[in-house]
């Protein structure tokens, strides 16, 4: 097929570096979707803003297409940024490898909260339409969550793809918008023994965080299409499957889900995570987070426990808008 001839040529010349590919074929009317295929499907083409432009030329019986990507650096700097880059990439790959898809993917999900600060100046930037400086337009790449250490939702969702596929795992990413307030927004879906999840790790990054600052949170680590949608709202032209499984989400697989709050029930999984810097507590909805964190929390119920008591004398918490309780106790 034709879109496939195109697909491998733009991609090899992109690969490259090119700054402009040539097709002496008349592709006019693919050229851009194939463009924005590439651009979803290879976030390691770092340097690629994600938009062009294209001319067409007919002179007799010949055609020619060229497609012009920006590239807001030259030669030289984008040389020296693919070594930083490959580097990175493999320190990432060497400490992400676990013994499952779940254990992988928890591993990047970690890596990258570990080594990325959100830029809110580049978000800034964005937001107010500036398309035209290099620093703000960089925070959207891999490039920078990696090895800058400083991205928007997109650079994070990229880093993601670009990670997981170091390990066959497959993932994409989503565009849609935040429901607090607007506003675009990118996460990632992720195939984890098979079934699709919503993935994002913005949102888990503690820079948001209610409460106590500094709390992680995994309230988007492997969720449902009935959770992301919650608090994202997901663009139609964007591809994202149903996702029905919940074997893989964070809480569930580690055991901190209670469908309904219990004293009893909640100490055994407190007790459970004594030697975790942070006791997470998953409730499915906020009337019994409410519960848990009234007793648990503002009457110290919580000290009745011998374990907590001997060791701790207060604590820090923080609750999320997805059911979450968080729980860092402090030491005497």
């Amino acid at each position: 097929m034709q879109t496939d001839k195109t697909y491998q040529t733009l991609l090899e010349q992109l690969s490259r570096g090119a700054r402009e590919v040539t097709f002496d074929y008349d592709c006019s009317d693919t050229v851009m979707k194939t463009f924005q295929r590439i651009m979803e499907e290879h976030p390691e083409l770092f340097w690629l803003t994600g938009s062009c432009k294209y001319s067409k030329s007919v002179r007799g019986n010949e055609v020619r297409v060229v497609l012009i990507p920006q590239i807001m650096i030259n030669d030289d700097e984008l040389l020296r940024r693919r070594k930083k880059f490959d580097q990175a990439v493999d320190a990432f790959v060497g400490t992400c490898r676990g013994d499952s898809e779940f254990d992988t993917v928890l591993k990047i999900h970690e890596a990258i909260i570990d080594k990325t600060e959100y830029n809110f100046a580049s978000a800034k930037a964005l937001g107010a339409g500036v398309r035209d400086n290099e620093a703000a337009v960089r925070g959207m790449s891999a490039y920078a969550c990696l090895v800058d250490g400083n991205a928007v939702c997109s650079g994070y969702a990229k880093a993601f793809q670009v990670l997981t596929g170091k390990f066959g795992i497959r993932s994409s990413r989503v565009h849609g918008i935040k429901l607090d307030g607007g506003g675009p927004h990118e996460w990632n879906i992720v195939y984890v023994d098979g079934e699709p999840y919503h993935m994002d790790v913005t949102w888990d990054d503690p820079v948001f965080a209610q409460g106590v600052k500094g709390f992680r949170t995994y309230d988007y680590f492997c969720v449902t299409t009935e959770e992301i949608l919650k608090t994202h709202g997901i663009d139609r032209d964007s591809e994202a499957p149903l996702c029905t499984a919940d074997a893989n989400n964070y809480f569930v697989k580690k055991g901190y889900c209670l469908d309904r709050y219990t004293f009893e029930g909640a100490a055994d999984i407190i007790r459970a995570q004594l030697d975790h810097e942070t006791v997470y507590l998953k409730f499915p909805n906020n009337a019994e987070l409410t519960r848990a964190a009234e007793e648990l929390i503002k009457k110290m119920k919580v000290f009745e426990l011998a374990e907590i008591r001997e060791r701790y004398n207060s604590l820090q918490m923080s609750t999320t808008a997805c059911g979450t309780l968080a729980v860092r106790f402090l030491k005497k």
